[in-house]
């Protein structure tokens, strides 16, 4: 019965790792890139980078269109 007591907070511990796993949403809105002052959408797998440029570099945008506040990433959009 003391194996099982000093077991249950690590037990615990893994339930609510998975739990915080299975419960998470995916990222919402279509993934876009400013490429030549343009919104263009890029595929989720696409390799890119953001270099340091004070520019917007990707965003996601939600079915109207309209910048999900929040998703903007700062840079420039560089496609690996």
């Amino acid at each position: 019965m003391n194996k099982l007591a000093k077991l249950l907070p690590a037990l615990a511990l893994v339930l609510g790792a998975t739990l915080a796993f299975a419960f998470s949403s995916p990222p919402q809105g279509t993934l876009k890139a400013l490429v030549n002052n343009q919104w263009v959408e890029i595929s989720e797998s696409e390799p890119y980078l953001c270099d340091e440029a004070q520019t917007s570099c990707t965003a996601r945008f939600d079915e109207q269109d309209q910048m999900i506040p929040g998703t903007e990433e700062v840079g420039e959009f560089i496609p690996l």
